[in-house]
C-alpha cells in the first residue's frame, strides 16, 4: 500500500471509530482532522466532498472489511448453513463479551439509520450495502445447497435474526440472545442437502 492509500485508510479508520462512538452529527471535520493528526487540506484532498463523502466511504469500507472477515472466518468453516450461521452468532457473541469496539456491522447500521436524515447519497450507500449483505448470505446459502428462492428468503431472515440480536446484545451488553440462535436455527433453517 502506498503512502497516499495508507493515509486515506487511516482517515477511514479514525472516522469509523469516531462515527461509531458519536454518530455522524456528533463528529466534526476538525475532530477528524485532529484525531488523524493531519492538516485540513489533506482531509479535503482525500474527501473533497467533506464529511458526507467520508461517511459514504466509511460505510463502503466497513462493509468490505466485514465481508472479507465473514468469507475468511465464518463461511469457510462449513458447507452446512446451520453450522455456518451458528458459528457466526457464536463469534459475534464472543465479540460482545470481549467488549470489541468497532464491529463493522454496527457501524454500517448506525450510519444507515442516521443516513435518512443526512443525505440521499449516504442513504443510497447504506441501502446498497444492505443489499450486498443479503446477497452475501444468499450466495452462501446457495453454496450450501439451497435453491435460489429459499436462499433469498432465508438470507433476509438470517440477516434480521443475527443482526437484530447483535444490536440487542450490544445495547444490553449480554450475549445470551446471540448464543440462543444455535437452538433456533435448526428449526428455522431446514436442511436443503
Amino acid at each position: 500500500m502506498n503512502h497516499s492509500a495508507e493515509k486515506r485508510e487511516m482517515i477511514l479508520e479514525k472516522a469509523s471509530t469516531l462515527f461509531s462512538q458519536k454518530g455522524y452529527f456528533g463528529v466534526g471535520i476538525n475532530e477528524i482532522v485532529s484525531a488523524c493528526d493531519i492538516p485540513k487540506g489533506s482531509f479535503y484532498h482525500y474527501f473533497p466532498g467533506g464529511k458526507n463523502q467520508l461517511a459514504v466511504a466509511v460505510v463502503h469500507d466497513a462493509y468490505d472489511k466485514m465481508e472479507m472477515g465473514i468469507r475468511k472466518n465464518i463461511f469457510s468453516v462449513s458447507d452446512n448453513a446451520v453450522e455456518v450461521f451458528c458459528w457466526m452468532a457464536e463469534c459475534l457473541a464472543r465479540d460482545i463479551e470481549n467488549g470489541r469496539e468497532g464491529l463493522k456491522s454496527l457501524i454500517i447500521t448506525f450510519m444507515g439509520i442516521e443516513a435518512t436524515y443526512i443525505s440521499e447519497e449516504l442513504d443510497e450507500a447504506s441501502k446498497e450495502v444492505y443489499r450486498k449483505w443479503e446477497v452475501l448470505y444468499r450466495e452462501k446459502l446457495m453454496a450450501c445447497g439451497y435453491d435460489e428462492m429459499h436462499a433469498d428468503q432465508y438470507s433476509k431472515m438470517l440477516l434480521t435474526l443475527i443482526h437484530g440480536n447483535l444490536i440487542s446484545c450490544w445495547i444490553s451488553k449480554d450475549s445470551t440472545n446471540l448464543r440462543n440462535i444455535k437452538n433456533l436455527l435448526p428449526n428455522l433453517l431446514p436442511d436443503e442437502n
